[in-house]
């Protein structure tokens, strides 16, 4: 009798095709987030989850020998290639020992208007940060704040209050010499300051940020109140605001002050306005120095990293995580030291 032909064990073919599908779909997603950016809801959710789609790829790669399918790999290996540009350098920062002390020690935390102190206690007694760049902070709130904390951080500094009815701060060790509003910032913008700090006689400017929060699927109403209207709207803003603020920070660093551009971005790496402030000489202190994709969006472990601290003049050391207590954000703390 002839030979049996032989067959691929069927057990082989359910991964290998669930492995094209995954490949495939997760490359079309990449070529929507980088292509469409963030002018739709779907591409922009897309990039701030793009942590989560794209991490399984580096997990799939090994297995597609066992596959023994060069359709499975070259599936995967754009998705695998983009998961570790985003996740390689936390795992080449584990290996890397720091050498350096740090000079300066600097926090960023949304506090979530209305939640309490809860998180901001803790960030403050666990941590003690030089200097805090606050986001969500509701008037009715600075009173108390200010009688609580006032000891720790003699030196406060709050914008003016937004349409959302929240602002932004700047908290510090550390004397404030000057502080002017930005301008240039695009309708739909929340307010923001310079405040310029003396840190034993070098000039400091902080900038504590909150872009334009989406209005996702919102109703055609409520899109129409939002601030910043749209998804796609708001993602216009946000990117102008990073490019106001990048600019800003390229003419303060020219002038001789190491600065610091600190908050809610509400934007993942993969998102316009985070590749905008990096693309001008901002060091993002946790993709340098951090050892964990640092999710600081929601419950630990959160679904985005929209929380960062940038510098420019200024050495990354360390960053962690804080825990957010009632808020719905994380705190990130920057150990930073001074050039040379």
């Amino acid at each position: 009798m002839p030979p049996t032909p032989s067959r691929r064990p069927g057990w082989r073919r359910v991964p290998r095709d669930l492995t094209v599908g995954y490949g495939v779909l997760a490359t079309a997603a990449l070529v929507v987030v980088l292509v469409v950016s963030d002018g739709h809801t779907v591409s922009y959710v897309l990039g701030l989850f793009a942590v989560w789609w794209l991490a399984p790829a580096l997990v799939l790669v090994p297995f597609t020998t066992a596959f023994r399918s060069r359709a499975a790999f070259a599936a995967v290996l754009v998705p695998a290639v983009a998961a570790g540009a985003l996740l390689g350098p936390y795992a080449l920062n584990r290996l890397t020992p720091v050498r350096t002390a740090a000079d300066l020690r600097v926090a960023t935390f949304n506090t979530s208007t209305w939640k309490g102190a809860s998180g901001l206690t803790d960030l403050v007694q666990q941590h003690d940060p030089d200097v805090l760049a606050l986001q969500e902070i509701a008037p009715a709130q600075r009173t108390g704040y200010d009688r609580w904390f006032a000891a720790r951080y003699p030196y406060r500094s709050y914008t003016t209050t937004s349409s959302q009815g929240d602002g932004d701060a700047v908290w510090s060790k550390h004397p404030i010499t000057s502080v002017r509003a930005v301008t240039g910032l695009p309708d739909g913008a929340r307010p923001a300051d310079v405040v310029t700090l003396d840190v034993e006689g070098r000039p400091l400017a902080v900038l504590s940020v909150h872009l334009a929060s989406p209005c996702l699927l919102c109703s055609p109403r409520a899109a129409a109140s939002s601030p910043a209207g749209t998804t796609g709207h708001a993602a216009r803003v946000r990117v102008g605001e990073a490019q106001r603020f990048s600019a800003l920070a390229s003419q303060l660093r020219a002038a001789g002050d190491a600065v610091v551009v600190a908050g809610d971005l509400n934007s993942a790496e993969l998102n316009e306005p985070l590749r905008e402030l990096r693309s001008n000489g901002l060091v993002d202190t946790h993709l340098a120095v951090g050892t964990r994709p640092g999710l600081t969006r929601g419950s630990s472990p959160g679904f985005a990293r929209v929380d960062v601290v940038l510098v420019a003049g200024l050495d990354p050391v360390a960053t962690l995580e804080g825990a957010p207590g009632d808020s719905t954000h994380s705190p990130v703390v920057a150990d930073l030291a001074w050039p040379g």
